[in-house]
This record gives structure tokens, sequence and C-alpha cells, in this order.
């Protein structure tokens, strides 16, 4: 009868008198010598397979084993063995892996390569992978890959692991993450492993030329994942290490206080393009928390209730239309009964704000918690309202002035700014960089006075002129660039130049006649434009030389406002969503 072989348990080999050091293995006719657990259980395997069990040792210096042998015995090196294998250890399987490297036979080495990934932990993952980076293990490469994909984000990671990635292996390690979801997932996180990175980095690569090298590597990797586009992109921006880990993260979704740490951090200051993303990083956040500027990807998704909406001001009701649906529904928003005629909207701290005119003065309402409340009364009507930084600035034309109002302060009327001399008849304004710029007309229509507000400084100057007309003139931005549209349909690009003088280039011209303009944004590259006029579609020929598309709305009333931002849907408006949904699909049952 024969007898069922049994797995190499920690009970098989403990007693003292089967100890032996000296033993020598061969296996295929080579030589080694494994340490004393190993021996020990290579030598119960070996009189096992032979039909000589007994618990004791013969007198023998030497064990011979075959390949099947051998291979036979790392299939019973199991982690589910009984009472756990006591072979189950790192230091043992490398021992096996070194001797099948040794051994040079193929199927011996992947079968110690899949154990060696198995047991992959954070107390032994620099052992490991620097030993599957000695060797050039794919298989073991790719099972410590997954292991810090499953693992680095946890709040107990060590960070010190990724030190021993190499560039491109970290690089793509950050993509992955800002490529799939992860939740809620703070990025303070990952903007930090950067830096920690690239200090170590630095320490053990100091030229130029190894740092190449790893562009090189990074660059064969995108090819073979037919990623060619984007790494030519890549190569053409000369981007420095840091710089191109940063633009692979989310940085635009770190906290603020995390931006402005790091954007000090010795590493920014010998890297002014890692510098510049930072800084733009923390201006994003700061407009953002102003009037609602949120780019796509610049939010969890999974947040709810929260939309994007374009948001429209008639007379007394505010509309909302969806902006991520592929139909358009104008949405009505909750009437406020102390709305006469809304002349402002705009949005700060990502609330809705209206100014409401009601006899000589003007009236402040917040939309928050899914009602209107009032915030302040200001004396004059037809004010241009910019929402920036700390406060929201209602330029008053009448007074010659400009209000601050901090709607969470008191008192919520801050404080007034006269204007300068130069500036008279203010008609449109623009939130620019760390300034207001103030468009004021003129004795002509064919240009326009433009005066720069620096904001939190509230200093003056004078930007000189722009060709055009300031009336209906609005502003709008993606994440880098700002423009302004005029009413005759012109698009000009905004620049800083490095004197502090500002420059309008233009872009394009959208028609070429008078448009009565209330509002435009960026979303998803899509421009969305708002008039009074109609508008027909011919005019806009050309425009997918500037943006990808053009949205155009017009109406008969006087509308006053457009502005985009992300808000909280309330159950009036779901209710209206989903009436539309079902009336959609009865008239396609039909």
């Amino acid at each position: 009868m024969e007898k069922k072989r049994k797995s190499v348990c920690k009970e098989d080999c403990v007693p003292s008198e089967c100890l032996r050091i000296d033993l020598n293995v061969r296996v295929e006719g080579k030589s080694f010598r494994f340490n004393q657990v190993l021996t020990n259980a290579l030598h119960h395997f070996h009189k096992e397979i032979s039909n000589k069990i007994e618990y004791r040792f013969e007198m023998v210096e030497e064990i011979n084993l075959s390949a099947q042998m051998f291979d036979e015995f790392l299939s019973t090196v199991q982690w589910y063995c009984e009472a756990k294998s006591h072979l189950w250890k790192l230091e043992h399987l490398l021992e096996l892996w070194d001797a099948a490297r040794v051994l040079n036979i193929l199927h011996l080495i992947r079968t110690c390569e899949r154990k060696v990934g198995r047991i992959i932990s954070e107390e032994n993952f620099e052992t490991v992978y620097a030993k599957a980076n000695l060797y050039k293990s794919e298989i073991v490469l790719y099972k410590a890959r997954s292991f810090l994909q499953r693992v680095w984000l946890e709040e107990d990671f060590k960070m010190s692991l990724t030190h021993v990635l190499s560039y491109a292996e970290f690089y793509h390690l950050i993509k992955y993450r800002s490529d799939n979801n992860y939740g809620d997932i703070s990025e303070d996180i990952i903007l930090r492993s950067i830096f920690e990175w690239v200090e170590n980095f630095e320490k053990q690569v100091g030229s130029t030329e190894e740092i190449s090298q790893e562009l090189v590597k990074l660059s064969l990797d995108k090819r073979e994942n037919g990623d060619r586009d984007s790494f030519l992109e890549d190569k053409l921006e000369e981007s420095s290490k840091l710089s191109r880990l940063l633009k692979a993260s989310k940085y635009n979704s770190a906290s603020i206080e995390c931006l402005k740490e790091l954007s000090i951090h010795q590493l920014c200051k010998k890297d002014r393009e890692a510098e510049l993303i930072l800084t733009k990083a923390i201006s994003f956040k700061l407009d953002r928390n102003t009037h609602g500027y949120w780019p796509p990807g610049a939010f969890e998704r999974n947040k709810v209730g929260y939309r994007h909406i374009g948001v429209l001001a008639d007379e007394d009701q505010v509309s909302a239309m969806l902006l991520e649906e592929e139909y358009f529904l104008w949405m009505e928003v909750p009437r406020c009964p102390l709305h006469s005629k809304i002349t402002n909207l705009t949005v700060f701290d990502n609330e809705l704000y209206t100014v409401s005119s009601s006899g000589l003065e003007s009236l402040i309402f917040v939309y928050r918690n899914k009602e209107w409340k009032f915030v302040l009364d200001l004396p004059n009507k037809d004010f241009v309202v910019v929402s920036k930084g700390e406060f929201i600035y209602a330029i008053d034309g009448t007074s010659s002035s400009v209000k601050c109002v901090s709607p969470r302060e008191t008192p919520v009327l801050y404080s007034e700014i006269k204007f300068p001399d130069m500036m008279r008849n203010p008609e449109s304004a623009l939130d620019f960089d760390k300034s207001i710029l103030i468009f004021c007309s003129t004795d002509s229509d064919e240009k326009s006075a433009v005066i720069s507000l620096d904001v939190p400084e509230h200093k003056w100057t004078d930007c000189g002129h722009l060709e055009g007309s300031a009336k209906n003139l609005v502003g709008f931005r993606n994440e880098t660039n700002y423009f302004i549209l005029q009413r005759d349909g012109t698009i000009s690009q905004v620049f800083r130049n490095q004197d502090g003088s500002i420059e309008f280039t233009v872009i394009k011209r959208l028609w070429s006649i008078q448009s009565a303009v209330r509002g435009a944004f960026i979303y998803n590259e899509v421009l969305y434009v708002f008039s009074n006029t109609p508008m027909e579609s011919l005019c806009l020929s050309g425009v997918l030389g500037a943006f990808c598309k053009i949205e155009y709305w017009h109406q008969q009333r006087e509308a006053c406002d457009y502005v985009h931002f992300f808000m909280d849907i309330d159950e009036r408006m779901s209710e209206t969503i989903n009436d539309f949904d079902d009336d959609s699909d009865d008239d396609s049952n039909e």
C-alpha cells in the first residue's frame, strides 16, 4: 500500500537530535549550503520520498535531489500548512529563490518568484524589492507595485518604502492613483510623499545623467503602453522630475495649508516650475473658495446632491441649469419674496449671492440651506459686483467708491475704497490673478479705460486701454488662463507681463453684431455664453478654433447676470429633473 506523503511541518523536524548543520545538499549535481531549518526540512523530505521515514538522522554527509524532487519540495512550502509552515518565512524563500537562480531552471525560478511575491509585507518590502530589482524579476516587481498601490495610502503606511522605487516606477504609482478613484483620501499624503521621494532621490542620485536615464526608461514604458503622444507632449515640456510628479498627481485637490507649506520647501526654491505649479494651485483654491471656480476633476464626484450648474437671474427669479446632462433644462430656484429686480449675481465661498435693487438702495441675499437669507442693504444701485479673496466688492459708480462686503464677518460692510482720480464710469469687472480689473467707458466706444485694484493690498494701478466697448463685457477663465468676451463677439486673452503691466491679445471674434452679453464661463472645454440678444448660429462659425464647443443662449427678457458654480441641488430641483426625465421617456416610447 502506497504511503501518503505528508507536508513538511514544524513537528516533523523539531527534535534536537535531528539538527544537522554541516549537511551538504546537491540538486542536479550542484552543491548548496542552506540554513539549518531548510537543510533539516530537505533531509526529512528526501527520506520521506525514499520511503525511509525515521525520526533520526542517518550518518550521511550529503543528499542528492533531482530538479523534479526539488520542485516537489517547493510545492510543500505553503502558507496554509498545518499551524502555518515554519518554512513560510522570507529568509527561507529567498534562499530557495537563490538556489533556483543558480540552477537556472525557469519553472523553478517562477515557482519561487510567485511564493516570494505572496509574502511581501511592509516589514520586508525593501529587502524583497531590492532582490527583485537585482534579479530583474518582473513577477516580483509587479507584486511589489501592486502591494504599494494597495497599502501606501493607509494611515499608518511607512512612506519610506517608496524610496526604493525608481523615478519611472514612482511616477507610474502616482499616475495610477490619479487615474483611479480612491474615495475621500487626502491628496496631502501624495504631495508630501512626492517631496520626500525627490529629497531621497537627490541624495542618492546626484548626476543628471542618471536622471535622464530614468526619463528614457519612462519614455520606453509609455511607448509600450501606447501612450506615445502623451510622452512627446511631456518631452516638449522639458519638466523637472519634481514638477512631472506633481503634474501626475491631483495636486489641485490638496489642502491649501499643505500647498502653502510645500510651496516654500527648499526643493521649490531650486525648482521654479514646481513652485509655479503649487502657486497656481493655491490661487485656484482661493478663487474656488471665492467665486466657485471648479474645473473638471477638482472635486469628488461621489459627493451626494452636488452638481455643476449655470445660474441665471431674470427680473425677480433665479434659475439654474445642470451642465452635466445631455439636455439643457432650466429649473427655477425657490423665489425670494423680497426680490424686486435682481441686478447682480456672484458666488462667494461657493454660495450664491444676489444684489436686488429696491428704490434707491440695494439688498444683498445669500441662498443658504435651500432658502434666501438677508445679508446687507447698500445705498444706491446699479453696482458692478465681483467676489475675490475675503470680500464681495460692490463697485459703485454713483458714489465713486468700492464697497467691501464681508458676508461672514461683523460688521458686514467692512470698508469703502474711494476711486482714484483717473477712474470713472465703471461698466464691467474681471477677477484676474491677484487683481480686479475694472473696465470703464470713455467718450468713445472704440476704447475703454482699464484700472486694476490689487487684492488684498487695495492698491490702484492704471492699466491703459482696451480696444472696443466696456459695456456688456464679461470675464471667464479656465484652470490657467483668463479671458474677456466683449459685446461685439471679440474674445481676448489677458496676460500680466513681467513688469506688472496688463496686456490683451485678441484670439477670435465669434460674431459680428452687438450683443447684450450677460455671462460666460468654460466647463469641460465648452464655452457657455448667455445673452439677451438673439443670435443666428451662422455668426458662430470658426469658434472651434478657440474652444472645443460653444453653447449660446438668449431670451427676450432682460436677464441681468449669469454665473457658474457647484451647488447642492434641493428637493424641488430634483423633482423637476425627475419630471423631465419621465416626460423624455414617455416621448421616446411614443
